[in-house]
């Protein structure tokens, strides 16, 4: 049974070696993960909102700390996790992500050399909502004021369409909510963890105001699935504000 990652949440398949292993590196690269990860892709941001558990934007804080996810199991221990709907599924298609081992120092894993991915967490001051489904039970959304969100160490991993966050920036992220049990492999975060959908996808860079906002990823073209795809002139990435976002997820919603 394959390790559960908390990029799992990202639909990511991905494989990582040593950047020593590769010729034409350079000193920088040097005992640095190398990566490509294959993520569904989401066009549009309605794609993006119907994929996520919920969107705000944020202004991102300090770094609470870096742990290398593992998979983990029940307990947090490492190894095999417990079983979930989707390793059951044969239907399943995003599998697990799977990573070759990290050069020696990398924190994290059962031994120096376990398999595992380098994560690194912040505290995020919530700004704005843009989408917060109702709860299961019916009632209304859970007034959240801060979270944790989680991304790739890309100080330790090159990883294909990954890029770093910075505390002080402000963003707007389409993000996953793993609880404490949805991410056995991170113990040093006791309690939910946000993942971006898509890397980044799922990340748009923003101001205070929410007035501009501009696509990390290429891959997001429009507001709405089908519409003929729109850039900006200056960045050359689509281009929206929190108002056109807002705007789509209530269109979701109904």
């Amino acid at each position: 049974m394959p390790k559960k990652l908390a990029l799992a949440a990202l639909s990511a398949t991905m494989v990582l070696c040593a950047a020593a292993c590769s010729s034409g590196g350079n000193s920088e690269q040097e005992g640095k993960l190398q990566g490509a990860a294959d993520y569904e892709v989401y066009s549009s941001i309605e794609d993006l909102t119907t994929a996520s558990s919920a969107a705000y934007q944020v202004k991102i804080g300090n770094e609470v700390g870096r742990e290398c996810d593992d998979g983990g199991d029940a307990k947090g221990h490492g190894g095999e996790p417990t079983p979930g709907p989707e390793d059951t599924d044969p239907e399943d298609a995003s599998p697990t992500p799977r990573v070759s081992p990290p050069p020696q120092g990398n924190e994290g894993g059962e031994a120096p050399n376990a398999d595992c991915l380098p994560m690194v967490f912040y505290r995020a001051t919530i700004l704005y909502e843009i989408y917060v489904p109702p709860m299961n039970q019916g009632t209304d959304p859970v007034d959240r004021q801060e979270i944790i969100i989680g991304n790739v160490d890309t100080t330790k991993v090159d990883l294909e369409s990954t890029s770093p966050l910075t505390p002080g920036s402000y963003v707007v992220m389409y993000g996953t909510d793993l609880s404490v049990a949805e991410h056995p492999g991170i113990t040093s975060i006791t309690q939910d963890i946000w993942t971006p959908v898509g890397g980044d996808q799922g990340i748009l860079d923003t101001n205070a105001s929410g007035t501009i906002v501009t696509a990390r990823s290429s891959e997001l073209k429009t507001l709405k699935h089908g519409e003929s795809p729109h850039k900006s002139a200056s960045s050359g990435r689509f281009t929206t504000s929190l108002d056109a976002l807002k705007e789509v997820a209530q269109a979701v919603t109904k």
